[in-house]
């Protein structure tokens, strides 16, 4: 039997307490509202780091079963301009050791970041996406970077239910997999926020994937 949902005020405090505890999250200008498990973040922050983070933080805390984040981004200090953020933007992709180097192409419009190119991986086109979530001035990211399809195996479904089985934190037995060619479709219910961006990843990681349908559910 599933535990009760924590009451709305306390499920409140400790998402707040956990942006809190971040050092590397400025919270003063975020709301925090919780209704039956669905936590909304509202107000403001400094960076698009900063909005990933607070995303990360929240779903840290026990009880949380959706998570709507509406934090605004801006600047503290002032505004840095388009083609220099551009310029860092290409600086950092350059650098980065997981994007292959000129495979993504950034452009900026009032501080909004699209990527266009074309990498081997979704954890390559990812990271494409976190590298210039760091640089200053980013206010959002629009990644349409693709991936390059790669032929399939006809089990693909299979090589992934025994990829959960061989996880400390999925419990394959609630997980249905299937596919439509290079499309994976996950169905069923996880213990956690964690064991769902886990099975995510791992269907990502098996070989000729080039999209993942999340219709996973966290039990309450």
């Amino acid at each position: 039997m599933s535990p009760p949902p924590k009451p709305n005020k306390l499920l409140e405090f400790d998402v707040k307490e956990s942006l809190g505890w971040d050092p590397m999250l400025d919270d003063l200008r975020v709301e925090v509202g919780a209704d039956d498990g669905r936590v909304t973040l509202t107000g403001s922050v400094p960076t698009y780091a900063e909005k990933l983070r607070a995303s990360d933080d929240a779903w840290t805390v026990a009880g949380v079963r959706t998570l709507d984040n509406r934090l605004l981004v801006g600047p503290a200090g002032g505004a840095v301009n388009d083609l220099e953020i551009a310029a860092a933007c290409s600086d950092a992709l350059d650098r980065d050791r997981v994007v292959p180097k000129g495979s993504v192409t950034p452009t900026v419009k009032d501080g909004h970041v699209q990527l266009r190119g074309q990498v081997r991986s979704h954890f390559q086109r990812r990271a494409a996406e976190l590298v210039v979530g760091h640089v200053d001035g980013v206010l959002g990211v629009e990644n349409l970077v693709a991936t390059s399809s790669e032929p399939i195996p006809s089990d693909i479904a299979d090589r992934i239910s025994n990829a959960f089985r061989r996880s400390a934190i999925i419990d394959e037995s609630k997980i249905v997999v299937t596919n439509d060619g290079h499309t994976v479709f996950l169905t069923g219910m996880v213990g956690s926020h964690a064991a769902m961006e886990e099975a995510l990843d791992t269907a990502w990681a098996a070989p000729g994937v080039d999209s993942v349908v999340n219709n996973l559910v966290i039990e309450a």
